[in-house]
């Protein structure tokens, strides 16, 4: 609990990754994506509540191995590519809403696919969406200038264009504003933006930036990319 707020975290793992089949189950570090967010989630004494929502039971029991509870499995109509986190964390939370018999106020994503997270950032994004009373707090990461939109091009006609005209006219990147790209560390939302406004983005949204590198693996190079972060010190 944190200034009166009871707290859920539901760590996500579909079991039907296409581009690195099992990617939850991989490891950086020697531990596994599933493992390194439960890992990170122990730190936190103040959580009511951690649970992995898979369709997975061999996920299920490596989350129950790093302190994840994992009482039910995720139906198949939310097993797919095409469930949407929407759909998914308001599962999670009201399948453990009903087996503790009371309500969670904040419902805390952990993608196991962004492992360079710490508990601070995890305390911090929740405590900016208590503290602020935004409908949610996500943690972003500055955008590298080289895949700025007035700097990306694109190819019409067999000709390449900017992908923004106005990328034509900028010389300097220090001319570009800053954009963010969302790094899963963490989602902070309230219970009533997922269960009545279905959403997790909204008007009342709040960013929390994280300064040092990190990554969320879609790509086996990615992984790569995470030992290099982790091997000098980024977690």
């Amino acid at each position: 609990m944190m200034e009166g707020k009871t707290i859920l975290a539901v760590v996500p793992a579909r079991s039907g990754s296409k581009g690195v089949p099992h990617k939850n189950m991989r490891s950086v570090g020697g531990i596994s994506l599933i493992g390194r967010a439960g890992i990170c989630l122990s730190e936190l004494p103040w959580l009511d509540a951690k649970v992995i929502s898979t369709d997975s039971p061999e996920y299920a029991a490596e989350g129950e191995r790093f302190g994840l509870l994992a009482p039910f499995l995720r139906p198949p109509e939310l097993s797919s590519d095409k469930a949407g986190a929407v759909e998914t964390v308001s599962h999670a939370l009201l399948e453990m809403e009903r087996r503790k018999g009371g309500i969670f106020d904040v419902i805390l994503i952990i993608e196991p696919t962004s492992p360079l997270r710490t508990a601070a950032d995890i305390e911090n994004a929740t405590r900016c969406l208590v503290m602020s009373r935004t409908d949610s707090v996500v943690t972003v990461s500055a955008l590298p200038t080289k895949a700025h939109p007035a700097k990306v091009l694109k190819v019409a006609d067999g000709r390449l264009r900017f992908y923004e005209e106005r990328g034509a006219y900028i010389v300097s990147r220090q001319a570009l504003e800053t954009l963010y790209w969302r790094n899963g560390v963490c989602y902070a939302v309230t219970r009533e933006c997922l269960l009545c406004r279905k959403a997790i983005f909204t008007e009342n949204t709040v960013p929390l930036v994280i300064e040092r590198d990190v990554v969320n693996i879609d790509d086996p190079i990615e992984f790569d990319l995470a030992e290099i972060f982790l091997s000098k010190g980024n977690r």
